[in-house]
Order: C-alpha cells, then sequence, then structure tokens
C-alpha cells in the first residue's frame, strides 16, 4: 500500500511549451508522446459519506487499471491519499459489479496526459494533462520534493490545486453551465 502525495498547478495553454522545456531541462528527462486514458470513478448516492473512491481507467494502449484511493484525515496543502491498484483484464464487468459493492453511482472524465520519462532514478514525477476544463501539471513526491521541483520551476506564484479533477469539474460545471456529470472532450 503507498501513500500518493501530489498537487496540481493550472497551467495556462500558452505557457505548456515553456513548462515542457523547464521540466526536460531542469530534470533531465524527456516528455511522453500524449496518451489518452479515461476514468470511471465510482460514488455512494451520499458521496460525502465516502472515504474510499474505486476507480477504473483504460489507457489508450488497452491496459485497464482499477485503483481505490482512500482520504487521509491529516490536513495539509498537499494532496495525498492511500493509493493501491491493480491490473484487470475486463472493465466493463467491473462496472457492473460497482452497484453490488456500494457504488451505484459512475461518472467519466477523460484527458490527455503528457508524461516525463526519467533518466535515472526519479524521485519526482511530472504529468502534465489536457483536460476539457484546461491544462494542469501534476507533481507528484514527497512534499519537500515537491516544493523544491516549483521551485527549479519557477512556479512559486502558481495556486497549487489539492483536489481531484471531478472536484474541479463540479466547480467548472457551475461555472461554465454544464450540465453533464461526466468530463469529456467535445467531438
Amino acid at each position: 500500500m503507498k501513500i500518493e502525495t501530489e498537487i496540481k498547478l493550472a497551467i495556462a495553454e500558452s505557457l505548456v511549451k515553456d513548462i515542457i522545456a523547464k521540466i526536460e531541462k531542469e530534470f533531465d528527462c524527456r516528455k511522453s508522446n500524449p496518451f489518452h486514458q479515461t476514468t470511471h470513478q465510482f460514488f455512494f448516492e451520499d458521496y460525502t459519506k465516502q472515504n474510499a473512491f474505486p476507480r477504473i481507467r483504460n489507457e489508450e494502449d488497452g491496459s485497464i487499471s482499477l485503483t481505490v484511493k482512500a482520504k487521509l484525515k491529516e490536513s495539509s496543502i498537499f494532496f495525498k491519499r492511500i493509493e493501491i491498484e491493480t491490473a484487470i483484464d475486463n472493465a466493463e464487468k467491473v462496472i457492473d459489479m460497482m452497484p453490488f459493492f456500494g457504488f451505484p453511482k459512475k461518472i467519466s472524465w477523460e484527458k490527455k496526459r503528457h508524461s516525463f520519462l526519467m533518466n535515472g532514478d526519479a524521485d519526482v514525477c511530472f504529468f502534465l494533462d489536457e483536460t476539457p476544463m484546461g491544462w494542469f501539471l501534476e507533481i507528484e513526491a514527497e512534499e519537500a520534493k515537491i516544493e523544491e521541483a516549483i521551485a527549479k520551476l519557477e512556479l512559486q506564484e502558481a495556486t497549487i490545486i489539492n483536489r481531484t479533477y471531478l472536484g474541479l469539474w463540479e466547480d467548472y460545471k457551475t461555472e461554465h453551465s454544464i450540465s453533464s456529470d461526466d468530463m469529456m472532450f467535445s467531438v
């Protein structure tokens, strides 16, 4: 069982190329080609009483994973959760099972993710995500390493986001009068 510690930063589309270049230079890595992810998250009818959040993620390469993330009780500027993940081979069957486990509600979302492939040991991971709401940089590492990465990338003035994409989507839907629960790209 691992504890995931991360933050998100909203990135203006006009800054994406500069952010990519800074990450590659400062952390001796290179950006992968973007790959498409579709995620299905499952909820109780009253999700405010929910501590564990199962999800199924379909990757563009055909791999499928089932992940459970559980909230930690501590308060921090960092987003911390317990994370347990395993590969599965049939997303639809697991989706059909979720109501029987007490998760009748499903919300789906997609993003185009750029990972950064590190040369050597990676004690910090970067993910640049294009979502229907815009661009976000996720930094995942120990707290001190996240703070160092923010400083190296000169992003100290950026607002640190310690929420999920679906939490951000709720706000975005309200601001833009969107009725769909799902966060999907327009075709």
